[in-house]
């Protein structure tokens, strides 16, 4: 697989062939390509491969990527999301809600899995924290009682 098979999210037919034939489709932010090309390309050959689409959220406002989304998943069958992004950015954080929300209201069968790179290195995050992130107080009550 080369970097030259990632698709921009926003331009995608929602039932492309190589989506429906892999069932699986990892999502990234579009700077990952540039700055992490090595993990992405470990992520996109995982399970024999997945589809892969990148998105910015700077560019593309996140109600349509995640109608996109949405599409995509119930359209081309999906089984399995993962969201792999630069961890601090305000807008790849939503990419992660974004596909917390399709699987939420849309697909409660569909899998997730989220990924974020600090400094080059990989962390997997739970969907609980992610929920927890949309949360400011939550998150200030467990730093006010001296965990984080």
């Amino acid at each position: 697989m080369t970097q030259n098979d990632i698709e921009y999210l926003m331009r995608i037919n929602v039932g492309d062939q190589r989506m429906r034939e892999k069932g699986r489709v990892l999502l990234i932010g579009s700077c990952m390509r540039s700055r992490y090309p090595e993990i992405v390309d470990e992520f996109r050959g995982k399970d024999d491969g997945q589809a892969t689409l990148e998105v910015c959220l700077e560019e593309t406002h996140v109600n349509q990527a995640g109608f996109k989304i949405g599409s995509i998943v119930r359209y081309s069958d999906i089984k399995r999301l993962t969201a792999l992004t630069v961890d601090g950015s305000p807008h790849c954080v939503q990419l992660h809600y974004v596909i917390e929300d399709v699987k939420r209201h849309f697909t409660p069968e569909v899998e997730l899995e989220h990924y974020v790179v600090e400094r080059g290195k990989v962390h997997e995050i739970s969907p609980e924290a992610v929920k927890r992130s949309r949360h400011l107080s939550k998150i200030q009550k467990m730093l006010d009682k001296g965990t984080d």
